[in-house]
């Protein structure tokens, strides 16, 4: 922090009615360390102090006028430094004021007859005071710069860190969940109804003849399809459900407290917006459709954890492509000694290994027998 004192020489801004008339005062004020403005009238003062870096006002003026007009906090509003000092020189006779003037918001009152080392002393205290209410002032300021600039950049980090999250958790082409954002919530809502008794489902589903539109159209028409999918899904589904994007055409849909018959019906509607759908791309309109494989919990009894509610949603989809595609199936389409035999080769597989995500998983489905 600069010393200002110690920049330049201090100002000190002598009001008097007789400014050609320099009273002892005066010629002690005129001090080598110091420099003297004058002003004859309150008008004059103001203009001094508003326009130039004015350190201590001394009023050489009738005290009755001084504390009529409220001198002293006028010209510190005026001032455009936080504390101005301002000292009342005063007749003999007014000593009995001195009270008054204080209370009036004089910081000193010196009599005409004060000493001339005493004068030097309390305009040198004046002028300490004031230099340590710039030096708060200049620290004050610079306070708040830095905390102004602590604020942006704290602002910054939370815009960062929100855009680091969107980046890790979703899907760059179709902007909807990535597998490892779907897992944590899968796990998170499969708890929930575990602990409350409450039915969540599953959709698995994949778009048909996907390979055959790539080659077809090529790979940016199937990224459009895959896009335009994604929008599908999310504009179909409530609030609370959760819509990840799990394979190159796979997608998957959360139902938090959806039972077998409400998520059928609402696969249903979604085959029904996706088959209406003409994904028209370079002149070209392509034609798509969904298959749709459903496991609730815990109306399904072989699903136990959200590792098996994936593996038989999994089994289910397929067994809606082997019936000719286009369709829904849940797990109890798949019959019972078929379902049974699934669950065995899960378990005898699960002790094989580590317990793998979702792609596990969908490696998993591939070893296993057709229906």
């Amino acid at each position: 922090m600069s010393d200002r004192q110690g920049d330049r020489t201090p100002r000190i801004l002598l009001m008097s009615p007789t400014l050609h008339a320099q009273p002892r005062q005066d010629f002690h004020l005129s001090c080598p360390n110091w420099r003297i403005l004058r002003a004859s009238d309150a008008v004059e003062a103001f203009a001094a102090v508003k326009a130039r870096d004015v350190d201590l006002v001394v009023l050489h003026h009738p005290i009755d006028d001084a504390v009529d007009m409220d001198l002293p906090n006028v010209l510190r509003k005026v001032a455009p430094a936080a504390y101005l000092p301002v000292m009342i020189l005063a007749a003999n006779g007014a000593d009995g004021r001195r009270c008054e003037h204080l209370n009036g918001g004089a910081d000193d009152v010196l009599s005409e007859e004060t000493p001339p080392g005493e004068i030097v002393a309390r305009v040198n205290s004046l002028l300490r005071i004031k230099h340590l209410h710039d030096e708060l002032a200049e620290n004050r300021a610079a306070l708040e710069q830095s905390m102004r600039r602590e604020q942006k950049l704290l602002a910054k980090l939370r815009r960062d860190n929100a855009q680091l999250q969107v980046l890790c958790t979703t899907d760059p082409l179709t902007h909807v969940q990535n597998v490892r954002s779907f897992t944590d919530m899968l796990d998170h809502e499969f708890r929930i109804a575990r602990r409350y008794g409450n039915c969540i489902s599953l959709m698995m589903m994949d778009v048909d003849h996907f390979k055959v539109i790539n080659d077809n159209h090529g790979h940016p028409s199937g990224d459009y399809v895959l896009k335009e999918m994604a929008v599908i899904l999310k504009q179909s589904v409530r609030d609370s459900d959760v819509v990840a994007r799990t394979g190159g055409d796979e997608f998957c849909i959360l139902l938090p407290k959806t039972d077998r018959n409400q998520a059928r019906k609402f696969a249903r509607r979604i085959r029904a917006e996706v088959y209406k759908r003409r994904f028209e791309v370079y002149g070209e309109q392509i034609h798509a459709t969904l298959s749709i494989g459903i496991a609730t919990y815990p109306e399904d009894p072989e699903v136990a954890d959200p590792d098996t509610l994936i593996y038989f949603a999994d089994q289910a989809l397929l067994l809606a492509k082997e019936k000719g595609r286009d369709r829904e199936a849940v797990v109890r389409d798949i019959p019972g000694a078929f379902r049974s035999n699934l669950h065995k080769q899960y378990r005898r597989s699960k002790l094989l290994t580590d317990g793998g995500g979702l792609d596990d998983k969908a490696d998993q489905v591939q070893t296993l027998p057709d229906s």
